[in-house]
């Protein structure tokens, strides 16, 4: 019997290609710095002399608006914000060599007048113009890095007419008072080859050829060690409002102890484990009513040092730093604060410590039961120590 074969048609079909993952040399833009404040601007912004057409020539009301506004989130490399450096100079921050640049930027507006044309009908048109902002700031900002380095946005805010027209109407003016409150962005960019991941690579070295090469060295502008900033340990919220004291808060003033009153305690510390994210407030209101008033809030302003433990179920937190404290006459006095937290479910507590930095001047302890869970403190999950 002879068995019948049929043979294939067409090509056969060609194995996968294995894609193992392996080092690859890429080219992307690396943030040498970045950082973000608020500025409140006020200028005097010149209109054309002509009005354009379509203006009211009787002015009733005057508004304005930023343009070109982006936001933080999503994140975009795009350099969509130009600024131009004016002057820039080396300055030491401890011990780290950085720049002092003077940066200008020109900020859009759109400046909107209402009122009435020659005819008496309503009449509005809408203007674009720039309001210039100088700054200066520290950065990471090599020799070798220029304009085209720099990325500025406007990443929130608002415009206000300073000068608004009185009852009745004026004339086209001149110009306007604006004053702008904005968030603002400034990113130091270059573009650097890495090997993935994470890692500087070097072009492959030339073919031996018999000419004298002329190429620079294949080095990079040196990283500042003050960014990106390390995390916290920890992080934690709370919320304990209006305690009665002495029932669940003890207070003590320059060493009084206090018989009766108020204290709120709210805030967090490290939100998102960053430590420029925190904020702690206490506020105390003396009700015992023996003179003088032991009345004052407490407001932290920057972040020394923080320590976490966990251990059974209960998370500790212990932060230091300076604040300021605002007597009930008004006083404002410079303190140290130390605030440790207790996260232990329904016995959570905290503890305040306050000291002014003038020895003598001022002197505060509070120490209280947040009922109800009001202190939250989360472990932060950080990337290893580099080891050497």
């Amino acid at each position: 019997m002879e068995i019948m074969v049929r043979p294939i048609r067409g090509s056969q079909v060609t194995p996968p290609v294995p894609n193992n993952v392996q080092a690859e040399c890429i080219c992307v833009p690396k943030v040498y710095d970045f950082v973000v404040f608020t500025e409140d601007i006020n200028a005097t912004i010149p209109l054309p002399a002509t009005p354009p057409a379509g203006c009211p020539t009787t002015v009733t009301d005057i508004t304005c608006a930023l343009t070109g506004v982006t936001t933080f989130f999503p994140i975009t490399c795009a350099t969509n914000g130009v600024c131009t450096v004016l002057d820039r100079r080396p300055i030491n921050i401890d011990g780290v060599n950085a720049a002092l640049v003077k940066l200008r930027q020109d900020i859009p507006i759109e400046v909107t007048l209402t009122g009435t044309d020659i005819t008496g009908a309503p009449a509005t048109c809408t203007i674009p113009l720039t309001v210039p902002f100088v700054r200066q700031v520290v950065l990471c900002f090599p020799p070798e890095f220029t304009n085209d380095n720099l990325v500025c946005r406007i990443i929130s805010g608002d415009c206000v007419i300073t000068t608004p027209p009185p009852a009745g109407g004026t004339p086209f003016p001149a110009s306007v008072g604006v004053e702008l409150n904005i968030c603002k962005e400034v990113q130091v960019l270059a573009a650097v080859k890495l090997e993935v991941l994470a890692k500087f690579c070097s072009p492959r070295a030339p073919i031996e050829i018999p000419v004298t090469s002329v190429c620079p060295p294949t080095l990079f502008p040196q990283q500042c060690d003050f960014f990106p900033q390390p995390n916290c340990d920890c992080e934690s919220t709370f919320n304990s409002t209006d305690a009665t004291v002495p029932t669940s808060v003890g207070v003590v003033v320059n060493g009084l102890t206090i018989s009766a009153g108020t204290a709120t305690l709210v805030g967090n510390v490290c939100n998102g484990c960053a430590e420029i994210n925190t904020d702690i407030r206490f506020t105390f209101t003396d009700t015992d009513g023996i003179p003088p008033n032991n009345s004052f809030t407490f407001t932290a302003n920057s972040f020394t040092s923080e320590t976490c433990t966990f251990a059974l179920g209960v998370g500790t937190q212990v932060v230091t730093g300076t604040g300021t404290v605002v007597t009930a006459l008004g006083d404002t006095i410079p303190v140290g604060y130390t605030l440790t937290l207790v996260d232990a479910g329904a016995a959570d507590s905290y503890l305040l410590v306050l000291t002014s930095l003038t020895p003598g001047l001022f002197a505060a302890v509070a120490t209280g039961v947040a009922i109800g869970n009001a202190i939250i403190i989360r472990d932060c999950t950080a990337f290893p120590t580099p080891t050497t």
